[in-house]
């Protein structure tokens, strides 16, 4: 047995060093851990940088969904992952409220070297005394008015409505990604448009322009769809540059430090989302004031102004509280030029009680402390209100946008069945002699406006699934 522990304690006088080398990183350190930021945005220059240092989409990603797109935005975004860690400072706050629950224990200890010169010069010079003493002391509240488990609820509720503004800032984000994933789908879907019109008018170019050295055709025709190619041309133009400032501005949301998603990047076709939002608008009433993040936290944030003002009353109680001390202290005296020390003297000592204290006047600041938390609490009552109304509008305009994208959708794919047939019948009818040359350009025109407001209102749709989603905080 003794050579059991004996080897133990060889074991820890070996790991000693290293427990104390741990401890002290501990201690030093901190024990808040999070993920560290890209080592990007500490360079200052771009061309350096390398992919280890910044935020990409992963590698393995070769068509981008939206599904995808939410995921990494979630994963990345700052702003949305600097809200967790308010959620986290206020849980802190909350565990420190416990602390006023807990003895306070202190220990002192001192040391003093006094030296006694007679003013007259007489008595053979100094006395010197040298003391030191130490102790333990001890005090525990037993009873504040209830204030600090008002100030223990108010900080638990603080920290519950900043995980609702949490999932808030999530919802907005989500929201916002759809949004702009949105508008990359429908600025690559009028590329198309544009890169069809411009086909479509060189192609009637060509031909026109043969017909014109033959001497069939004026050159006013040839000249005409030349002109419209070069439109056709400008609108892809702007097109293209409206599908790359898409595309920056979700990566930006995504937290991509490039802010640019890589050309070989794809983007799957528009299809349209099998959600359907044409139950009666009390379901999703029902379903966003139950689900609402931004209402859970006005509510969150009213119960601590109500709490807030339960422990101002508390002030008005007495406050009642248990001390106790042990310590010792010593003293030694002496005489002479030099510290020959005469007499020592050794005590030690030791009290506890209670102590009670009430506060029956302070020129009314007491008063005036709960009058402001009344005022604070009324103010955040109307604050829910307000927030409420705004919920149902939301809902409520939602759910409209909604309808009309879906009936814009049916009306414009029905016309554009209509001018696709039109356009190519006027089309065959010119190339025939029986349809003139300002005809065959309206019916061009009218399909391309219709291509472009059936695309439009696809993703206009995909937006109102999205603001619909928003609204009722189903995600």
């Amino acid at each position: 047995m003794k050579t059991e522990s004996r080897h133990k304690l060889i074991s820890f006088n070996k790991n000693f060093p290293a427990l104390f080398i741990s401890a002290t990183t501990i201690l030093f350190s901190g024990c808040y851990n999070y993920p560290a930021v890209p080592d990007a945005v500490n360079q200052s220059t771009y061309t350096d940088l390398k992919n280890e240092q910044q935020k990409l989409i992963p590698e393995d990603c070769r068509v981008l969904s939206l599904e995808t797109s939410e995921q990494i935005a979630v994963a990345n975004n700052p702003n949305y992952l600097s809200m967790s860690h308010s959620v986290n400072a206020a849980w802190s706050r909350f565990y420190a409220s416990l602390s006023a629950y807990f003895p306070t224990i202190d220990a002192t200890y001192g040391i003093t070297n006094n030296r006694l010169i007679p003013s007259s010069g007489e008595g053979g010079g100094n006395t010197p005394s040298f003391a030191k003493g130490g102790g333990i002391q001890g005090q525990w509240l037993l009873f504040d008015g209830l204030v600090r488990e008002m100030n223990m609820l108010i900080a638990k509720h603080t920290a519950k409505q900043e995980e609702a503004l949490n999932r808030d800032a999530k919802r907005l984000l989500l929201q916002s990604v759809a949004s702009a994933y949105n508008n990359i789908l429908l600025a690559r879907e009028n590329i198309r448009i544009a890169e069809s019109d411009a086909d479509f008018n060189e192609k009637l170019y060509n031909e026109t322009e043969l017909k014109y050295r033959v001497g069939e055709v004026s050159l006013s025709e040839p000249l005409n769809f030349k002109v419209k190619y070069n439109q056709a041309k400008n609108q892809l133009i702007i097109s293209n540059y409206s599908y790359i400032t898409s595309k920056y501005i979700l990566a930006a949301l995504l937290g991509l430090t490039e802010s640019d998603i890589p050309a070989n990047i794809e983007f799957p076709p528009l299809s349209p989302k099998n959600e359907q939002f044409s139950s009666d608008i009390t379901v999703y009433l029902d379903t966003a004031l139950a689900n609402r993040p931004d209402l859970d936290a006005f509510r969150e944030a009213l119960l601590s102004a109500n709490f807030n003002v339960w422990a101002k009353w508390g002030a008005f109680s007495p406050t009642i509280s248990a001390n106790g001390f042990y310590g010792y202290m010593r003293t030694d005296t002496g005489s002479g030029k030099y510290t020959n020390w005469e007499s020592r003297s050794q005590d030690r000592s030791y009290n506890y009680g209670l102590t009670a204290s009430w506060t029956l006047f302070n020129g009314g600041q007491n008063w005036f402390n709960l009058k402001t938390a009344q005022a604070q609490l009324a103010q955040g009552q109307l604050a829910v209100v307000n927030k409420w109304i705004q919920v149902v509008s939301e809902v409520r305009q939602a759910q409209e946008n909604y309808k009309q994208a879906i009936e814009q959708v049916t009306l414009f794919e029905e016309t554009l069945g209509l001018v696709t047939k039109t356009r190519d019948l006027v089309e065959e009818e010119y190339k025939a002699g029986n349809a003139n040359l300002t005809r065959v350009n309206q019916a061009q025109s009218d399909l391309v406006r219709a291509q472009g407001d059936l695309a439009s209102s696809r993703v206009n749709l995909e937006n109102a699934k999205a603001q619909m989603e928003s609204a009722i905080g189903s995600r």
